[in-house]
């Protein structure tokens, strides 16, 4: 099923809302290899440090370190919950951490038994700016700390 693409803005959010919706927007992206939504959330000068890649700097080496990959050859869905902001009134940026769920599966064997899944529980650290003109607030520094998985690693980089 194929879904129409997401608004990379929402009306009426306050800041906290706001900076806690740069990383659903990030996720979501993800989860739908949207690149709109994906530059929505994270500023060009992005840097992530994520294991199992190197760490990145920039939105063209944190595509091809891992988004191109889990975006567009395998089929996941991200879950965030217990989001902390840190944000002072009016300030333009903001730390925010969060647990943070991944669920990996082969392209397409979603529904076939077998090793085809590989999931991750951990934490993500991120600081967060307000970006000018548009407004939105962006991921400037991105650090994901898997605790645990479970499942087939190899889904995670072919076979």
């Amino acid at each position: 099923m194929a879904f129409p693409a997401l608004p990379s803005t929402l009306p009426g959010l306050t800041d906290r809302e706001a900076i806690a919706d740069a990383l659903y927007r990030a996720v979501l992206a993800f989860d739908h290899g949207d690149d709109a939504l994906l530059s929505s959330a994270i500023t060009d000068d992005v840097t992530a440090e994520m294991p199992g890649s190197p760490p990145s700097s920039g939105i063209a080496a944190l595509k091809a370190a891992v988004f191109d990959r889990v975006a567009y050859e395998i089929d996941t869905t991200h879950f965030l919950s217990n989001i902390r902001v840190s944000v002072e009134t009016g300030a333009s940026t903001a730390q925010v951490s969060c647990s943070a769920l991944a669920q990996h599966v082969r392209k397409g064997k979603g529904f076939e038994p077998g090793p085809h899944r590989f999931t991750s529980g951990g934490m993500y650290l991120c600081d967060v700016v307000k970006d000018e003109p548009s407004g939105l607030w962006k991921i400037k520094t991105w650090k994901a700390n898997i605790v645990w998985v479970d499942g087939n690693p190899a889904v995670m980089t072919g076979w």
